[in-house]
């Protein structure tokens, strides 16, 4: 019996190895998003206050071509509340793609604390099972213990960037979406088409 919560134990600890690799592939993978994905406000906000919004056009288009595109496309309309319908779509769309991943940084940050805390549970019960069999010293004990402790450690070292980068990459989003907020409709003000 002693033996089955032994190797529960280490497979809790390749779990979470296996998790933390994952969290790490999800936050390289949304940090290489946004970073394809800037927008640089003010050099664009200045364009337009300048009367350039050919050019604004163009250095959407080089630095979010979907942006650019969902420009093109409400510009045709004449009605404020249809661009703004359609600009909702596209922006719910781009939200959802700029989301990916994050749910589970979120999942991961809240449970694998728990999962490092069995892990250590399981172990600890190895360790009194190792002490009420007299098979093992003290130091065998006490080793045991700290292995346990470890998976603790563990879901530790997985939860804490896995939160972090939760709370980082939501941020971004949030703030992205309202960028293109503002640009769409300081783009169809300085058009005199609002």
């Amino acid at each position: 019996m002693i033996l089955i919560f032994e190797w529960l134990a280490r497979l809790i600890l390749v779990g979470l190895i296996g998790l933390s690799i994952w969290s790490v592939q999800i936050m390289l993978e949304r940090r290489k998003f946004f970073k394809s994905n800037t927008v640089p406000m003010d050099d664009l906000l200045s364009l337009l206050k300048t009367g350039k919004a050919d050019q604004f056009v163009k250095e959407v288009e080089k630095t979010n071509p979907e942006f650019a595109t969902s420009l093109s496309e409400i510009s045709n309309l004449p009605q404020k509340e249809d661009r703004d319908q359609i600009f909702q779509i596209f922006l719910q769309k781009y939200r959802d793609r700029a989301q990916i991943g994050l749910p589970v940084l979120g999942t991961l940050g809240s449970t694998t604390p728990f999962i490092g805390l069995l892990g250590t549970v399981m172990g600890i019960i190895v360790s009194f099972g190792k002490l009420s069999e007299g098979g093992g010293g003290t130091n065998a004990v006490m080793f045991s213990l700290a292995e346990a402790l470890v998976l603790t450690a563990v879901g530790l070292i997985v939860a804490i960037p896995a939160v972090i980068a939760f709370n980082y990459f939501g941020r971004k989003v949030k703030g992205l979406t309202e960028q293109l907020v503002t640009l769409k409709d300081t783009y169809f003000v300085y058009r005199k088409e609002a």
